[in-house]
């Protein structure tokens, strides 16, 4: 499989940075930083939460780069870090957070590129609107299982890898989770209409 250009220049910032090029971890912190948070924060469905833990794992990795025995897998190291992270702050948390019941809104702003006014900009806000409603009814397991495939393109092998899950159990999630979100959707548009 050819490596993308992200991906080479991952490579070549952590090799950078091992050698203690600080602009090279820099540039690192902010390619990852924005998506480590948002993963953070499907397990932990707290924001300010989701920042500590990512500030933390960035401040931990100053010390610890030279652990990642390949340089390609970068990107999944440092997700299940932070997903691993997250998972024993819940832990500790337990009893404020119900994991697969509580819900949440994430604060995004959606650029559609199309004029204000525009019925077909409308239409997919509408549309974008209903299927984030959709998702935050969804344990926290089953979105991130959905952003890591559909928003971040990981393969089913890198997800089981990132989440430390078996290739089956993925595929069984994302399977169901599509399944959900289908029936959800389905009844949204129903009661829209009767």
């Amino acid at each position: 499989m050819m490596k993308s250009k992200s991906q080479i220049l991952d490579e070549l910032l952590v090799l950078q940075a091992r050698r203690g090029d600080r602009e090279a971890f820099e540039q690192l912190v902010v390619k990852w930083h924005t998506k480590l948070v948002y993963q953070s924060q499907l397990r932990t469905h707290n924001r300010e939460q989701s920042q500590d833990i990512v500030q933390d794992v960035w401040q931990w990795l100053i010390g610890h780069l030279y652990k990642l025995e390949d340089v390609a897998h970068f990107g999944s190291w440092i997700r299940t870090i932070v997903d691993r992270r997250s998972i024993d702050w819940l832990r500790k948390q337990k009893h404020n957070v119900e994991l697969n019941n509580q819900s949440y809104e994430r604060d995004r702003t959606i650029d559609t590129g199309t004029a204000d006014g525009d019925s077909s900009t409308e239409n997919t806000e509408q549309s974008l609107s209903q299927l984030e409603q959709a998702m935050a009814s969804l344990p926290a397991e089953n979105k991130l299982v959905l952003t890591l495939y559909y928003m971040e393109s990981h393969s089913i092998e890198g997800i089981a890898q990132i989440l430390g899950i078996p290739k089956g159990t993925v595929k069984s999630r994302l399977y169901h989770t599509r399944e959900k979100l289908k029936k959800i959707l389905n009844e949204q548009h129903h009661e829209k209409y009767e």
